[in-house]
């Protein structure tokens, strides 16, 4: 019966006379507009929690995907083996003196290393 009589009213108020809500809104406007604006909850839940989200989420992307995925991880570790590719290729020669030069010095270290200990 009540929901008859509510969209009776409405009827009423929106085909036959139009003039009754306008007047309505503007005698109380502020009640409209509180109403209108659902109390104002949409703005806080944008700016509180869907603004905290947004700025959690920024900061998690700068720092875990931006500085330490890309920059340490992938960006560091190939930094790293370019680096020490740099040194090797300053001590591998292809010469085979070199080589056998440096596994009589790796030998030496090795054994004074057991002598010395021991």
């Amino acid at each position: 019966m009540l929901a008859l009589a509510g969209v009776v009213s409405s009827w009423f108020f929106y085909m036959k006379r139009p003039d009754i809500p306008a007047a309505i809104k503007d005698k109380f406007s502020a009640i409209y507009t509180l109403l209108d604006q659902k109390y104002y909850f949409d703005r806080f839940n944008d700016w509180f929690f869907a603004g905290g989200a947004r700025g959690t989420s920024r900061l998690l992307w700068n720092f875990g995907d931006v500085k330490l995925i890309d920059g340490l991880m992938v960006n560091g570790s190939a930094r790293l083996v370019g680096m020490f590719s740099g040194v090797l290729r300053r001590i591998q020669t292809g010469y085979i003196y070199h080589y056998a030069f440096s596994m009589i010095i790796g030998v030496f270290v090795l054994l004074t290393i057991r002598t010395w200990f021991e």
